[in-house]
């Protein structure tokens, strides 16, 4: 039979889709992670109690004999783009005294339609002393993130958190001239809302960036969120920090809450700045991760 007198019904399937798939969008693979942990006191000392992991988001949980457990997440993905998702739940029970980390730092790619979320929910029983110390996440040109954290406190909780952003990678040549970033918090303490706070950046953060009342030129952005019954004596102790670190950076205590805002012209100055403030608030090193 000649080739080309086969008709339309006798070509298999697989070989009539080239047209039709022309018209359908790309269904792209998407990074799904999550992971819910537990710490306990048991024994003398802190130590896991839980530990979920699902799809590209892991936790390690190296040996550390000096202070309480460390938990390391991981995103085996590499990075993160439109509709992938992480979501992680982290509680710390009655007396516990632990960190959570993060490998390295988190790639915000470039977005062709949604934003990828971090979704992250924090509890923190009587007495427990939590210590939230992801490092930073870089957001790339076009890059679009949604993330929002929970967080639930005792009156005799203890939280130290830290969340910073840097945009693009000066020392390359890259600028963000196009993006999205969404941060919100929300904590409560025994069900009352103490403390919320949303960031927000849409189209050209660098433009933002560049004024004076915005960023003061910034490329990298932190905040340091601490609630502690004794909050009240700490920005005292934080302020000399920043003043000696050449970034701009101010201290408030809001009455159970004290935030830390830092704007740095870089990474490097961004981190450099916050090793020794949050060893200060830690009592002790940092994650091993945040100096390898």
């Amino acid at each position: 039979m000649n080739v080309e007198s086969l008709s339309r019904a006798a070509v298999p399937e697989f070989l009539d889709t080239a047209d039709s798939s022309r018209s359908r969008p790309a269904k792209l693979q998407r990074a799904q992670g999550a992971v819910r942990l537990s710490f306990k006191h048991a024994a003398g000392r802190s130590r896991i109690g839980d530990l979920f992991q699902q799809g590209c988001l892991k936790a390690r949980l190296p040996r550390i004999a000096a202070q309480g457990p460390e938990a390391v997440l991981v995103n085996t993905s590499g990075g993160l783009t439109d509709r992938d998702h992480l979501s992680i739940e982290a509680t710390w029970g009655t007396g516990t005294d632990a960190v959570v980390t993060t490998q390295a730092c988190e790639r915000i790619y470039r977005s062709r339609a949604e934003p990828a979320r971090i979704d992250s929910r924090i509890d923190v029983a009587a007495n427990a002393s939590a210590y939230w110390l992801p490092q930073e996440t870089i957001l790339f040109d076009s890059g679009q993130l949604d993330r929002q954290t929970q967080v639930g406190l005792t009156a005799s909780s203890r939280l130290v958190a830290c969340e910073s952003v840097i945009f693009g990678r000066p020392a390359m040549g890259e600028e963000v001239r196009s993006g999205l970033l969404r941060d919100s918090w929300r904590i409560e303490r025994d069900g009352q809302l103490l403390f919320a706070d949303r960031l927000g950046f849409s189209g050209d953060p660098v433009a933002q960036l560049n004024r004076a009342a915005i960023g003061n030129e910034a490329r990298a952005i932190a905040s340091v969120i601490v609630c502690a019954p004794d909050s009240s004596t700490l920005c005292d102790a934080i302020r000399p920090l920043l003043d000696q670190s050449g970034v701009v950076a101010g201290c408030s205590d809001l009455g159970g809450v004290v935030l830390t805002r830092i704007l740095a012209p870089s990474g490097y100055r961004l981190r450099a700045t916050l090793i020794p403030l949050l060893e200060r608030l830690r009592g002790g090193a940092l994650p091993r991760v945040w100096t390898c």
